[in-house]
């Protein structure tokens, strides 16, 4: 930190009940958002009040320092960059405060679906609905006037807002609402004052309002003066709704809510020409949808390869999809509406495809996934051009949008580029998104000229170049030429609310005519990153590292922390902190391979905090439109944390838990007693930092491998005999539970599978490479590639009964070490589920099982997920005649090995798991199952069921190991050590 960030500190402490950050890494990850830009600010404000938001303001307007607020930091415009103190509201203002009637009093924070999951137990909602509902908050809807799909119908943000307390420059806070006479002369004070200044200059420039800015169904482009007036009332909230935090940053918000419509129904119509598509919306829209919006060739095209189920809907000769919904007040309507739509369409093109009709909520809300879904994926696409965010806003009058769309693809033509299409038809509102290079200074040039020409022939038809996803600095550099007299309008009320130009600087008011190409992203470069002043901890290959930081654009998808359809991230979803955010992972690296950050900085606290935030469940990896793999960009990031400042004690022991498994066993009775006893949980907690609450598993009385039944199927003893199989054990089965190993040689002996164990087999070494120890997990990793490879090369199958064994050896290993076999391992290795899987699809797997009248709660674990599109397990134990299998879908178990096992996380991870360990109470359970030794520790916390590996309950069920049914019953429960 230099001489001002420490003034800053010192002078605000005690004054500011928040944090303030001025690290480097702090300032690294919230120099960037969902747009193309990057400004490193001074520092991050996290406030927790109003009044350290006013505290703050005062501050900073004494010594003259910019305030940027920021909400989840996920527009593509730039809106919340800039190089003063960010303002982040969502990690602790996000509390819904009151609902009153229709009206709901809301702090910035809060996340949109989080406001509206509140508000369906009163049956009402708040309409407004951006694509990223799921991560947008409620101060940044106000701030850019967030529309959606649904505009047409329901209106934006600004027709909801009562009233919004605002923070000025200075820290003097008020209420902005409606004031019935603001032309009259006011009351001393500031507020009145302020209020009556802006009522007279609005009143002054009314017609020059009127003439330069025409109603339009979308526009927040500028400062929206149309409709403030309501003769000599001012309706102050409509002003600053859209205002992007460059009048006054907003804390608080009443806001109107609507009842939650009866009845929705929705269609999908896709045509064989984009031209008859438009045509057919022009007579469509007559019918007042509530929805319609237009999906391009490309994206239909996206469609169909991210999901069979759309593959389905979706002809490939589909040049357009047009998808409208309706409301009403019951099915009939609906469905009446609906067919009147359909007819309107076939007498426009009567080669219309009708994909899909929905009339309940899952197939309406299914439906609306494919743009939902299918925008982000945009940006999955790879190549030296991609889908650039730039000219993704225009919006024109709707009777106006063919003729526009004919322009616009000659201005493509022009400048020799193509672009997607997707359009809130209805509204008037479009979204391209141009192929070019990653910006840099040799194409800037470009991107401005194509901005310019996009938005001249817009404003032909009395268009706009923002319709609701804001200004920022992608568009300000254009508000003169839209609105010309009226720009200097604009000026005054900035003038008037922010005369020192503190609040958001360079949005919607600004001098610089090229804001547009001034502060692109820094990417990496290859050449830069592979120098020796960048040591890489991890075995990337050449320009991998840089790909995956690339694609990772921002998006912000990795933020949802309210919709349980998500799994990523457990961190994120129990505490709303940036740092916890899987996409923190990859700025920090971007930062670190273009030098943006000293490498010093890895030994920081905020370091250790970034690459603790991540236990390697490969969630986010699945789930994130740009498949960027965040977890080995985690992975690095934590090796580099270790290589800069070495393993802490705990996290070392943690992660050698299979080096202590051989004196485990040899004094098993005495070990077992240990970790029973109170007293010695405590002092193992003090020493090595193992929860003393958490239910540890106990030590075996020998050693997997050196039980009779595994030396039997030793490769020394299997050479002159026919197998398929090589079983890696890993360190659970081989310690802890020599019994799962058992049953899984005895399930492939009942189904006539020849197996192989190798016995120098070593632990797999995830938990090392997990905690970022990439140098002892490679000592394991060069023992079991120097055994397992002959077996690969031979075409013999790896079988682990541990998914994240078998995720170890196909995903990590590769990575971590430069190794001949490493591929062919990776490649022949399976987890045990996916393989008996395999066997039943081929018809080789007996079915031959005994009735087991339980009912069983399966959790899938993360890892299986990393390795399986579904979960296998789940198919198999549904072939046991009698046995009900209850999926339990509550995200992550929040386990994850080591991480879960330590004291220092252990509430944490509890409250990860919290779904999970809840229905492992459920009274009509009888017993759980997982195949993850480590989420079956979560499952057995705070509950008395018998919880198992799925393979011995096929044991069981095929009756050849009838040991197993003691574990079934009541006596055999083992008992919690903590309620």
């Amino acid at each position: 930190m230099d001489e001002q960030q420490l003034r800053i500190l010192d002078d605000l402490k005690g004054e500011f009940a928040g944090e303030l950050h001025f690290d480097a890494i702090s300032r690294e990850l919230f120099s960037s958002d969902g747009s193309l830009y990057q400004i490193l600010p001074l520092g991050v404000a996290f406030p927790k009040s109003a009044e350290d938001v006013s505290k703050l303001a005062a501050y900073t307007y004494e010594n003259d320092i910019p305030l940027i607020p920021r909400g989840s930091g996920t527009g593509v415009a730039g809106g919340c960059l800039g190089r003063g103190i960010v303002v982040d509201f969502s990690r602790h203002m996000k509390n819904i405060l009151h609902v009153d009637g229709s009206t709901v009093r809301v702090q910035a924070g809060v996340v949109r679906d989080q406001l509206n999951r509140h508000l369906r137990q009163h049956d009402r909602y708040f309409p407004p609905d951006p694509s990223n509902t799921a991560m947008t908050t409620v101060g940044g809807m106000i701030a850019v006037d967030a529309a959606g799909s649904h505009a047409i119908r329901v209106g934006s943000t600004r027709d909801y807002v009562q009233s919004v307390e605002t923070v000025l420059a200075d820290g003097f806070k008020f209420e902005a609402q409606r004031v019935a006479d603001a032309l009259s002369i006011p009351k001393p004070g500031r507020e009145t004052d302020l209020v009556h200044q802006l009522a007279m200059l609005l009143n002054e420039n009314a017609e020059l309002i009127r003439q330069h800015q025409p109603s339009l169904v979308r526009n927040c482009s500028g400062y929206q003066l149309r409709g403030v007036m309501d003769g000599r009332a001012i309706h102050v909230p409509r002003l600053l709704v859209g205002s992007e935090g460059s009048l006054g940053i907003f804390t608080e918000a009443t806001l109107h809510t609507s009842p939650i419509p009866s009845r929705r129904g929705a269609v999908l119509l896709l045509f064989g020409d984009l031209e008859k598509a438009i045509d057919a919306i022009e007579v469509m829209t007559g019918l007042q949808p509530s929805a319609c919006d237009l999906l391009d060739r490309r994206l239909l095209s996206l469609a169909r390869e991210a999901d069979p189920r759309f593959a389905k809907l979706i002809p490939v000769q589909a040049e357009a999809g047009v998808l409208i919904e309706q409301t009403g007040y019951s099915n009939r309507q609906v469905e009446d509406r609906l067919q009147n739509i359909i007819h309107v369409a076939r007498n426009a093109d009567s080669t219309v495809h009708v994909g899909m009709e929905a009339f309940d909520e899952e197939g309406v809300e299914f439906l609306w996934s494919l743009p939902y879904r299918v925008i982000p994926l945009l940006s999955n696409l790879r190549g030296e051009t991609r889908p650039l965010p730039f000219v993704e806003d225009i919006a024109v009058p709707p009777e106006s949008l063919h003729q526009f769309l004919i322009k616009a693809q000659k201005v493509f033509q022009k400048h020799w580029v193509t672009a997607s299409l997707y359009a809130h038809a209805a509204s008037g509102q479009v979204h391209f998104r141009p192929f070019l290079a990653i910006p840099n200074s040799d194409n800037a040039s470009r991107i401005e000229e194509i901005s310019r020409d996009l938005y001249e022939v817009a404003f032909e038809f009395g268009g706009t170049v923002s319709g609701e996803h804001g200004n920022g600095l992608a568009r300000t550099a254009f508000i003169r030429s839209q609105y010309g007299p009226l720009y200097r309008v604009f000026q005054k009320v900035k003038e008037l609310f922010d005369p020192h130009n503190l609040l958001n600087p360079n949005k919607i008011i600004s001098d610089d005519p090229h804001l547009t190409i001034r502060d692109f992203r820094v990417n990496p470069d290859p050449e830069q990153t592979r120098s020796e002043l960048i040591p890489l901890q991890l075995q990337w290959k050449e320009g991998e590292l840089e790909e995956e930081t690339l694609r990772c654009n921002g998006c912000g998808n990795c933020r949802v922390q309210f919709d349980s359809s998500y799994r990523m991230c457990p961190f994120f979803h129990e505490e709303t902190s940036e740092v916890y955010a899987p996409r923190s992972k990859a700025n920090l690296i971007r930062a670190l391979a273009t030098s943006s950050i000293d490498s010093k900085a890895f030994s920081t606290e905020q370091a250790k905090e970034l690459a603790d935030s991540c236990f390697n469940c490969k969630q986010c990896q699945l789930e994130c439109p740009s498949k960027v793999n965040i977890p080995a960009l985690a992975i690095e990031a934590k090796a580099q944390f270790v290589a800069a400042s070495g393993l802490p004690r705990s996290d070392w022991f943690l992660s050698r838990a299979h080096s202590f498994g051989k004196l485990g066993v040899a004094i098993s009775p005495l070990a077992n007693w240990l970790l029973g006893n109170r007293i010695s949980r405590w002092m193992v907690e003090k020493l090595f930092g193992i929860s003393q609450y958490r239910r540890l598993p106990k030590f075996a009385h020998r050693r997997f491998l050196n039980t009779w039944q595994a030396g039997r199927y030793r490769e020394d003893r299997k050479k002159k005999q026919a197998y398929e199989v090589v079983y890696f054990v890993d360190h659970y089965a081989n310690f802890h539970d020599p019994e799962l190993g058992d049953a899984f040689l005895r399930v492939l002996e009942h189904n006539n599978i020849g197996v192989v164990i190798p016995r120098h087999q070593v632990a797999s070494g995830m938990a090392m490479i997990s905690a970022g120890d990439l140098e002892a997990a490679r000592e394991l990793a060069e023992i079991n590639l120097g055994i397992l490879g002959e077996f690969a090369r031979e075409g013999k199958t790896i079988v682990c009964t541990e998914p994240t064994a078998a995720v170890c050896l196909k995903q990590e290993y590769p990575r971590l070490i430069d190794h001949p076999d490493t591929q062919v391992v990776a490649d022949q290795t399976v987890d045990a589920g996916a393989y008996f899987q395999s066997l039943h699809s081929q018809g080789r797997l007996l079915t031959d099982f005994h009735p087991l009248e339980k009912t069983l709660g399966y959790h899938t674990p993360c890892h299986t997920k990393a390795l399986n599109e579904s979960p296998p397990w789940v198919e198999l134990l549904k072939c046991i005649p009698d046995l009900n299998v209850q999926s339990i879908d509550k995200g992550c178990s929040g386990m994850a090995g080591a991480f879960g096992m330590s004291a220092k996380n252990f509430e944490l991870s509890l409250k990860m798991g919290a779904g999970l360990i809840a229905e492992m109470q459920r009274p009509d359970l009888m017993l759980g199952a997982s195949e993850c030794s480590s989420c079956q520790f979560q499952m057995k916390q705070n509950s008395a069921l018998p919880t198992l590996h799925p393979l011995k309950i096929l044991a069981l069920a095929y009756g050849i190991m009838p040991s197993i049914q003691r574990k079934l019953t009541p006596d055999h429960r083992e008992r919690t050590l903590i309620t």
